[in-house]
This record gives structure tokens, C-alpha cells and sequence, in this order.
């Protein structure tokens, strides 16, 4: 791998090991031409704690699916501390979007690390021109984690 990507597994509800989240992640820091001197850190939690950083840090008192924090300003970003941004993902947001929707599990946990990544390299998706352009990205880099990394045991 070319770029360091650090996964805080903080629950246990799913297995990270299988998911190749630090391959998929990485791919997309190369595919994006992000500075070699920086990668992401990516935090798995239950709802109850993206619910703590949703209203901490957005002012908004609720579960999210996915919370993406950039830093300030990329320049200033040292090697001691690699990161492109933290991503913190809700794998019970996952699992409920998979159920309902005939998605597989494992593939909604590795969407949302893809979207908070591609928001922490500058994209938006407020407007419905840039989401579409994200979206389009965001699945793009899906179809490279099926065919590339991902593998049912």
C-alpha cells in the first residue's frame, strides 16, 4: 500500500479484516493524486456514538450514516500526522440500509468510507450537479472494491 490508512474498528458488530478497507481507501488516495505524505483514518462505530460527534461537532442530535472531517487546511497537514481527514462510519446505519435495500453489508460500510474519503479530498455533494459527479466517483470506486478486493468466503 502507498498510503498509510489507519481503521479504529470501535465496535464489534461487524468484522473489518474481510472488508479490505485499507486497500480500497488507499486505491482511492492514488486514483485522487493525493500527496503521497497523507492518508485517512477511518473509525467504525455503533449509532449511539456518531450520534455523540453528529451533535457535537454539527449541532445535529441525531444517528448519521456517515461524518467526514477534513482538515483545516491541507497544506499545513505534517507527515507525523498523515491524514487527508477522519472518517467516522455507523455500521448500524449500514446494516439497516443493506436489509432494506438489497445491498450487501460489507459493500454499504465500504460506500461510506469511499464518501467520506472523496469528502475530505474536496468533493461535495450540496448541489445536485456535484452529486451526481461524487456519486458517479463514489461508485465508481465501488465497482474497483468488487472486482479487486473484495471476495465472499
Amino acid at each position: 500500500m502507498k498510503y498509510l490508512v489507519n481503521i479504529y474498528n470501535k465496535q464489534r458488530l461487524v468484522k473489518i479484516a474481510d472488508l479490505k478497507l485499507k486497500e480500497i481507501i488507499s486505491y482511492v488516495l492514488e486514483d485522487e493524486l493525493a500527496p503521497r505524505t497523507m492518508g485517512m483514518n477511518i473509525m467504525l462505530v455503533r449509532d449511539p456514538v456518531i450520534r455523540r460527534y453528529h451533535r457535537d461537532f454539527m449541532g445535529i442530535d441525531t444517528p448519521t450514516d456517515c461524518i467526514s472531517f477534513p482538515p483545516e487546511d491541507l497544506e499545513e497537514v505534517n507527515v507525523l500526522e498523515p491524514a487527508c481527514g477522519d472518517v467516522v462510519l455507523s455500521v448500524d446505519h449500514a446494516l439497516d440500509y443493506a436489509l432494506k435495500n438489497d445491498v450487501l453489508f460489507p459493500e454499504e460500510i465500504v460506500r461510506y468510507a469511499i464518501h467520506g474519503t472523496l469528502h475530505c479530498l474536496g468533493y461535495d455533494d450540496l448541489s445536485a450537479k456535484d452529486r451526481r459527479s461524487m456519486f458517479a466517483k463514489q461508485e465508481k470506486y465501488i465497482a474497483v472494491w468488487h472486482s479487486n478486493f473484495y471476495t465472499t468466503k
